[in-house]
């Protein structure tokens, strides 16, 4: 018998994926706002504003700029300048004021649980959208290929078949399980960045903004430098990065028990 050409341990990893990083997030929302531990309007416009700032925005624009010839030749002559100003900086303009954006909106909504319901909300919208969902068409590339190689390569073309297949085949277990971390990392980034916004918006202090402007774009850029090291090393120092953020989301509840003496209109 055939071997299959996409092994059974890296489809269920890709179906671990999907639960881990969409299905469950999912459930996890319900059930705390079931309970009412999370605030509703504040949790609804985190998603809004990682889909605004991110699917609607961003990486449209990213991709639009990647087809003009200067923006390509600057990535390859500058790679590393290219990634701190492109999938470090850009990616923490958009999202903070983002962030910005909607604590500012919430004009009675700026207690501790808002921002952390603000920050779950846009932190596992990130995850959700971009990672879990994407399993799905992952598992379902992989059953077509294991079942009927010969048909999708006649529907995609041997060009991309083989581009697909070569994709297919490098997710393994190991890479979903540093995927799953990244995401945990990922999330808790979001979550001190969000106290951190709403801390500005509250005290109408801009240099808590531009602490969660400088800390995104640090930790996209260090992911960046350090991913060519071993993805396990690159995910380790983000866990670690993402656990010391927290720890500050937990020491940032005292930032909220007082009402500051100036509130943004």
């Amino acid at each position: 018998m055939q071997q299959p050409l996409i092994p059974a341990a890296s489809v269920a990893a890709m179906a671990a994926g999907f639960v881990l990083l969409f299905l469950l997030p999912a459930a996890l929302l319900i059930v705390l706002c079931v309970r009412r531990k999370l605030s509703g309007a504040p949790l609804a416009l985190g998603f809004a504003s990682f889909f605004v700032s991110q699917m609607v925005l961003r990486i449209p624009i990213l991709s639009a700029l990647g087809a003009v010839p200067a923006v390509a030749a600057f990535a390859a002559g500058s790679p590393y300048l290219y990634a701190l100003l492109v999938g470090g900086l850009s990616a923490g303009l958009f999202e903070e004021t983002a962030r910005l954006g909607g604590a500012l909106i919430l004009k009675n909504r700026r207690a501790y649980r808002d921002a952390v319901s603000f920050g779950l909300g846009h932190g596992l919208c990130e995850a959700m959208l971009l990672v879990g969902f994407n399993y799905i068409n992952l598992i379902v590339l992989s059953l077509m290929v294991n079942t009927n190689a010969a048909a999708l390569g006649t529907l995609l073309g041997s060009e991309t078949y083989e581009l697909v297949l070569e994709q297919l085949q490098s997710v393994t277990p190991v890479l979903v399980f540093w995927a799953v971390v990244e995401r945990v990392s990922a999330v808790l980034l979001h979550l001190f960045n969000t106290v951190l916004v709403f801390r500005a918006v509250r005290e109408k202090k801009a240099v808590f903004y531009l602490a969660a402007l400088a800390l995104h774009t640090v930790f996209n850029f260090g992911a960046t430098l350090l991913a060519p090291v071993s993805v396990a090393v690159c995910e380790l120092v983000l866990l670690a990065a993402g656990l010391a953020c927290g720890w500050g989301v937990l020491k940032a509840r005292a930032w909220f028990e007082a009402p500051p003496e100036h509130i943004s209109a």
